[in-house]
């Protein structure tokens, strides 16, 4: 198994539990992995058979803003899925960061994996 991960994306959405977290976007950080098939992408060396970066990225902004949560697990739960339904890969795992939502933790991290 081939694997291709994108590290510490940064990114601001509406999440949380409190009623200041609903107003005011919180930073989240994430890392996520794609497994792929380097052997063939890298035969065909065309960007239709990989799993396109930009795109990845595009895509994670655009849920992010559209998908407010109260909670990261549920936040990186629809997020997963999303990106499995929506690039060429089989399986999807992600750890997704919210630094500062302890004062005693430098973050506070869910670890997800998500195939089909």
């Amino acid at each position: 198994m081939d694997t291709i991960t994108l590290s510490s994306i940064t990114l601001s959405t509406l999440i949380g539990i409190h009623a200041w977290e609903q107003r005011v976007p919180q930073k989240l950080q994430l890392d996520i992995t794609f497994q792929t098939d380097a052997a063939t992408i890298a035969n065909n060396d065309s960007i239709e058979t990989a799993i396109d970066y930009e795109r990845v990225v595009k895509t994670i902004f655009a849920f992010a803003t559209e998908n407010h949560c109260q909670l990261i697990e549920t936040f990186a739960h629809k997020l997963a899925n999303h990106l499995l339904e929506h690039f060429p890969t089989t399986m999807v795992a992600l750890s997704l960061h919210k630094p500062g939502a302890l004062k005693e933790a430098k973050n506070v991290t869910i670890y997800v994996t998500r195939s089909r």
